[in-house]
């Protein structure tokens, strides 16, 4: 179990530091597809716990705290899974990428290494750029991981994200939007409470909280 935890965490930060050695590693791993998802699962986890602390504001019950972040981890885990499909197809139909998706399902849900510090933009004030920096600091290792494993220049791998990431909006707005509305609905009755996904409206309620709670602290004792 260590030596797994310790293969584990050496892959991330290899993945972190976008060493393309551990793109490789986990690509040939007999554990590699487990170590992805476990990556994307954290992934997810820590970007809901970021997301989520307007729960914990709003003082919601333990249980439907902890169930709606294990909700929120899993459908984000599945949205990846379905980029990495949409970016996958892409490469096969425009440079004749021919990689199993098993391989590129490995690499990429490596890449996701860097969103596992998603948790901290809920810090007021700096949430939207320390966003922006993660999500800079996942598409390099994207693009490291997905050029070792199709062998493609960076500027394909770059057209391949970009085609990727518009095939898979498209199906959002149209085939999958049932299935999102559906995620959003589960996410908040589970929760009890509205989610909030956008960065600078929960940068706002956090905000306000902590106004409110400075402001109530320091009022006059009656």
């Amino acid at each position: 179990m260590t030596y797994s935890l310790d293969q584990f965490w050496r892959l991330v930060q290899g993945a972190n530091a976008l060493h393309p050695e551990a793109f490789q590693a986990i690509e040939t791993h007999a554990n590699g597809t487990l170590l992805a998802i476990a990556v994307i699962v954290l992934a997810g986890l820590s970007q809901s716990i970021g997301q989520a602390i307007v729960l914990f504001l709003n003082q919601v019950k333990p249980i439907r705290f902890v169930l709606s972040l294990g909700i929120a981890a899993l459908l984000f885990a599945f949205s990846a899974a379905f980029w990495m499909l949409s970016v996958w197809g892409v490469s096969h139909l425009l440079y004749g990428v021919d990689v199993s998706f098993l391989k590129v399902f490995r690499v990429l849900g490596l890449a996701y290494a860097p969103l596992l510090w998603s948790f901290l933009v809920a810090i007021p004030y700096l949430g939207v750029p320390l966003n922006v920096v993660l999500s800079v600091w996942s598409l390099l290792a994207f693009v490291r991981g997905f050029s070792v494993v199709t062998e493609l220049d960076r500027w394909q791998v770059l057209g391949s994200a970009l085609l990727g990431w518009v095939v898979f909006q498209i199906m959002q707005r149209t085939v999958g939007r049932p299935a999102i509305a559906l995620g959003h609905w589960v996410s908040n009755s589970v929760a009890g409470a509205p989610l909030i996904t956008n960065l600078r409206q929960l940068e706002q309620t956090v905000q306000s909280s902590f106004t409110k709670g400075s402001d109530n602290s320091s009022g006059p004792s009656q």
